[in-house]
C-alpha cells in the first residue's frame, strides 16, 4: 500500500501485534500522498498543496510495535527483502523507499472525477469512459 493510506491505518500495528496476525505489509514510500497529487494533476492544474508528507521510516515505527521489519531503497535489494518478509512466521513490514518524481510518477486509473457519473470516469490522462464508448460507437452523442 502507499506511504499515506499506511499512516491513515497505523494504528492497525498493534492488533498485528498483539493478535500475532501474520499480515505481510509492503510500504511504498514515496513521501507523498499519490492520490490526492493525481487529483491536483487533473484538476489543479498541479497546484500542490500539503501532499509531502515527510520521509518518515515505517520500519522503524513497525519496530516500536515489535513487529519485525526493514527498510530498502534499492532496487536490487527488493527480491531477498521479499524472500525474508516471506519467510517471516509473524507480521512484517517492508518499508521501500523510491523517488517521488513530480514529472513521470503514474496515476491510478479509472478514477471518477467529483460529482459526475461512471460515464465521466477517466481512463487515462485523455479519456474518459464516454469518449471511449462513442469512439467504438457503443455510446450515442448526448
Amino acid at each position: 500500500e502507499g506511504d499515506g493510506s499506511f499512516l491513515m491505518n497505523i494504528q492497525e500495528l498493534q492488533t498485528l501485534k498483539i493478535e500475532n496476525i501474520p499480515v505481510k505489509n509492503i510500504v511504498l514510500n514515496n513521501a507523498h500522498l499519490g492520490m490526492v497529487a493525481q487529483w491536483e494533476d487533473r484538476f489543479y492544474k498541479s497546484l500542490r498543496g500539503h501532499t509531502f508528507i515527510g520521509d518518515a521510516n515505517f520500519a522503524e515505527v513497525a519496530s516500536a510495535f515489535g513487529i519485525k521489519s526493514e527498510s530498502i531503497s534499492d532496487p536490487n535489494d527488493v527480491v531477498p527483502a521479499l524472500k525474508r518478509m516471506l519467510k517471516h512466521k509473524g507480521p512484517y513490514v517492508l518499508d521501500v523507499k523510491y523517488p517521488y518524481n513530480d514529472k513521470s510518477h503514474g496515476h491510478v486509473m479509472p478514477m471518477i472525477p467529483s460529482n459526475h457519473t461512471y460515464l465521466d470516469t477517466c481512463l487515462d490522462a485523455s479519456t474518459s469512459l464516454r469518449d471511449y464508448w462513442k469512439n467504438k460507437g457503443l455510446l450515442k452523442d448526448d
